[in-house]
């Protein structure tokens, strides 16, 4: 189990633009001026990068909280 307030060197979350998330707090924070469109290249029916990150990297407990979620209002209440 993976309980981390910041993720190793290495292991950040690397969005399409180049920016990058290594905690929860910053993830969120782009969340919220994610488009839509955007977030449903990270997650849809076919995958979830942001549930594969927090499981691999930072919050496994976390990580299964949003295993399902699919909707990007869901996920940011989920988050905080």
């Amino acid at each position: 189990m993976i309980k981390r307030k910041k993720v190793k060197p290495g292991e950040e979350f690397r969005f399409h633009n180049g920016e990058t998330a290594e905690t929860k707090a910053q993830l969120v924070a782009k969340l919220k001026r994610m488009s839509d469109e955007e977030f449903h290249s990270y997650v849809n029916v076919h995958k979830n990068d942001f549930y594969n990150w927090l499981r691999d990297c930072l919050d496994t407990e976390l990580a299964d909280r949003i295993k399902n979620v699919k909707d990007k209002s869901r996920m940011l209440a989920m988050l905080k």
